[in-house]
């Protein structure tokens, strides 16, 4: 099996999501749209880990793709890297235009994380042992959850998960300073916490590898394991806080747990139906790279025009719109969320723009 559509839509609802939690109209926002401010878990927490499990799964699909071609291990490894370098190249690109350090561009991002991600699945596929991922997932997940509680903070101790005081924090601050989100605290997207955030990607590979054998009649199998595990990460928490900054192992397993049951949900609504609904969905999934700059950089832009909102002397354009178009009938909230749901739906369409016109060329 080559591709499934529904990973395709089930990474296209993670786009549109996360344009929509990234995209408000106002710094006016409903709770389950903002990250958690420390421990705990909003919605909008689970959106990074389902592109990690997304990423595994389809590389379980493309390794099974080559292996179909017959590519030599070299090209692969080559093709891996290129990727990989692509990825952190955009991310320090991005960075230098939206999220700055304080002395220069920040290095940590999401798509370095991703592109780390991956470069550990692809060793994974290199090493052909399928039989051991789900133990080095379990590992990296226990190995981290000790090094946090174990290794002490300078000056403060072992086990401390406070902002100014972990280790994931601390060792950023030592190896990037001036280049991270936040110099007092560190990164969310910093180095150690790349560890349990590729435990969440291995997930990903061995649902992706299920699905290569078994298609979506592997759905009720795959939500099982999804839910088991997300209660193994809520059971874990009370231990362990749930924590995306830190991206802590029972979070890993809770947001990583629900990411294979939502797949699986996707397997049961799309895979042998028209699903006409699923079209936007699927644009924006193949295209998912392109929208997430595009969508950073227009909202970029509307920040950095400085335009009056009514009733105050400053503000910025989406602001304007915001206040313009949806603030004179809804609440502050909800004429927020309007505004990013517009923007989202223009980034779907472009998306379905881009689909056609390719789909066009290749008649």
């Amino acid at each position: 099996m080559s591709r499934l559509r529904s990973l395709d839509v089930f990474r296209g609802l993670t786009v549109a999501a996360m344009v929509l939690v990234n995209s408000p109209g106002s710094d006016d926002v409903f709770a389950p749209l903002r990250h958690a401010v420390w421990n705990g878990c909003t919605p909008t927490d689970l959106i990074f880990p389902a592109f990690l499990v997304i990423m595994g799964a389809s590389a379980a699909f493309a390794a099974a793709a080559r292996e179909g071609r017959g590519d030599p291990p070299a090209k692969s490894a080559r093709r891996a890297l290129l990727r990989a370098g692509m990825l952190i190249g955009l991310g320090l690109l991005e960075n230098e235009f939206i999220y700055r350090g304080t002395v220069g561009v920040r290095f940590p991002g999401v798509l370095q994380r991703i592109a780390l991600c991956y470069l550990g699945v692809e060793a994974f596929l290199f090493l052909g042992r399928p039989k051991a991922e789900p133990v080095a997932a379990a590992g990296l997940l226990l190995v981290y959850w000790l090094l946090l509680m174990r290794v002490p903070v300078p000056g403060l101790g072992a086990g401390v998960l406070t902002p100014e005081g972990n280790l994931s924090y601390w060792l950023d601050r030592r190896l990037f300073p001036g280049h991270l989100m936040n110099d007092r605290w560190g990164d969310p997207e910093g180095l150690l916490a790349t560890v349990p955030a590729l435990a969440t990607s291995l997930l990903g590979l061995i649902a992706g590898r299920l699905l290569t054998r078994e298609g979506s009649s592997a759905a009720r199998r795959l939500a099982a394991w999804g839910l088991g595990l997300a209660a193994l990460g809520a059971a874990w928490s009370a231990m362990l806080p749930m924590n995306k900054h830190l991206w802590t192992s029972s979070y890993a397993l809770f947001a990583g747990g629900l990411s294979l049951a939502g797949l699986a949900a996707c397997l049961r609504l799309v895979e042998g139906r028209e699903a006409s609904w699923a079209r936007p969905f699927e644009a924006l999934g193949r295209r998912a790279l392109l929208v997430y700059l595009l969508a950073g950089f227009v909202y970029g832009i509307q920040e950095s025009v400085p335009m009056a909102v009514p009733g105050t002397d400053e503000g910025d354009l989406k602001q304007w719109l915001t206040a313009r178009l949806f603030r004179p009938w809804l609440t502050a909230k909800a004429a927020s969320l309007a505004y990013a749901a517009v923007y989202t739906s223009a980034m779907a369409a472009a998306a379905l723009l881009v689909a056609k016109r390719f789909d066009r060329r290749q008649q």
